[in-house]
């Protein structure tokens, strides 16, 4: 294995291309391997294993409007409809990269992918009788836990926000 490697490196020093690769490594790190994918709605669903309550229960019910929510609302974020608005009257629109940072800590799926696969749970328990309306996230175990009991406008309002004030927006 010694010998062909050796050899590739001379050829590569004939043409100065290895010192091109050498001087320019990041630019040549994208030409050799490419860079990461390009998210989409449709990738960043599919990374998500859903836990669900047993069928029949009333929990399912929730957590199956939720899913519904939780998948149109990506999309709505895919195509630039889901904004927020600050004070001052600026405008910020979520990414899915911001989702993803949001829910794993990560700003891109790794090339192998994650060690653990990212999962989806649900808000049934309220905090001192009130319901939880924000999404909440565990970067550790890339758990995202979505509210429920929620119509859609409310779903996207509490997604959105809670995705831009969490502590790590504009971070990763």
């Amino acid at each position: 294995m010694e010998m062909p490697l050796k050899q590739l490196k001379e050829g590569l020093e004939t043409l100065g291309v290895l010192n091109a690769i050498k001087e320019h490594s990041s630019i040549m790190e994208e030409l050799f391997c490419g860079g990461p994918p390009t998210l989409s709605a449709a990738s960043l669903l599919d990374l998500f294993t859903i836990y669900y309550s047993p069928r029949g229960t009333n929990r399912r019910a929730l957590e199956e409007v939720a899913v519904g929510h939780w998948r149109d609302w990506i999309i709505e974020v895919e195509d630039g409809d889901a904004a927020v608005e600050v004070d001052g009257g600026d405008t910020i629109k979520v990414t899915l990269e911001n989702v993803l940072v949001f829910a794993s800590g990560a700003s891109a799926v790794p090339v192998f992918g994650f060690k653990e696969n990212p999962n989806i749970t649900f808000l049934h328990e309220n905090i001192n009788g009130n319901r939880r309306m924000f999404p909440e996230a565990n970067t550790c175990t890339i758990t995202l836990k979505l509210p429920i009991g929620q119509e859609y406008e409310e779903f996207c309002h509490f997604m959105t926000s809670g995705v831009i004030q969490s502590p790590t927006f504009g971070v990763a």
